[in-house]
This record gives C-alpha cells, structure tokens and sequence, in this order.
C-alpha cells in the first residue's frame, strides 16, 4: 500500500532512500535536513523544504542518514510514524520480521526466521540468512553477507562486503571493515578488519 512519505536527510544514502521510495509507488512530499545550504535544493526531483524539527509530525517517515549514531539519535527526538520501505526487487521472506523504519535496497534478500529491529539499513545486494538476529539502528553494507543464526547488535556496521560465518555475533556499536569476514566474537565498540576479523 503506498502512501505520502517524507524523508529526514539529504545526502547521498537519502538518494538511495527516495528512489526505494518512488520505486514502491510513494509520494514523497519532502526531504529534510538540518544543513541550511540544502534549504531549496533537490533530492531526486523532491525539494528540501528546512530543517528536520520542521518535518510534518502526521506523516509517515523514514530516517535516510546511514550514520547509526546520528539516525539513533533523530530516532529518539523524534515521535513521528516511521515507514518500514522494501524495494520491490529486494526478497523477504513472509516470516522474517522488521522493525520500524527500517529500509530494505534492491537485490537484498532476507530469509527466514530472520528478525531486524528498528532503523535498520539492509543496503543493496547485502544478505540476511535464517534466524539472524539484528538490533536496532544495525547498518549492512552492500554486499554484505551473513550466514545463518548470526547476531548483530544494536548500532553495529558491516563495511561493504563484510560476511559472517554460521553462529557468528558482532557487538553492540562496533565496525567491521569493509571485506572482512567475522570467525569470532567482535566485541562491542570495537573495530575488527581483515581475514579473519580482528580487533585493531
């Protein structure tokens, strides 16, 4: 069912939000965003009408900015009516389960038993296997890949291409870099890169 949406954030990754958007048939009525300069200018033909505080409080919303402190912290200031968006050539499975305002890009694939909490972003072409286990304001890459049963903390981000193995858990606020591949526990604010993932 599409409806009128607005979009908090006009950056690069609010481009990509849009287009999920339109793709699914919205009407996107506004962008916002906290940066004067941007005050008048275009998102993918969608005018950033001001500042975020002046979003409308009666629309649904999604929060297009991939930093996870940042959309965490719009998230908590903010009691707006947060739009779950899956583009329409991205694949979920009927019983997975995901949180609100979370955002799911083409060529994605989410399987079964799979549950995402809130603000999530599954970028494009990035994999979710069965029973994974994601928290809120989570940040997937592109391409990144998790196998089954892995657990992914609250405001954790996998760098693009990033995989975990079977059973694998990346803590709560931490980084994995880009092209890594996590065998082992990543501590929570942490930063784990290479083959396998270590903390540097």
């Amino acid at each position: 069912m599409t409806s009128a949406v607005q979009v908090l954030g006009a950056g690069g990754h609010a481009r990509v939000v849009v287009a999920t958007l339109l793709d699914l048939g919205h009407y996107v009525t506004g962008v916002w965003d906290d940066d004067p300069q941007l005050h008048g200018t275009t998102c993918l033909g969608v005018t950033v009408r001001g500042a975020m505080a002046d979003a409308p409080s009666d629309l649904d919303t999604v929060i297009a900015i991939g930093d996870n402190v940042a959309r965490a912290r719009i998230a908590g200031t903010r009691a707006l009516p947060w739009l779950t968006a899956i583009h329409p050539r991205a694949y979920v499975h009927p019983s997975a389960t995901l949180g609100a305002g979370t955002v799911v890009f083409a060529g994605a694939i989410i399987q079964p038993q799979a549950v995402l909490g809130a603000h999530v972003i599954v970028n494009t072409s990035a994999t979710i296997d069965h029973d994974c286990r994601l928290g809120d304001f989570v940040h997937l890459g592109p391409g990144v890949h998790l196998c089954g049963n892995v657990t992914v903390e609250v405001g954790a981000l996998l760098g693009v291409a990033a995989a975990a193995r079977p059973g694998a858990r990346v803590g709560a606020w931490a980084v994995v870099g880009a092209g890594a591949v996590v065998i082992e526990p990543v501590a929570s604010r942490s930063t784990a890169t290479g083959i396998p993932a270590r903390a540097r």
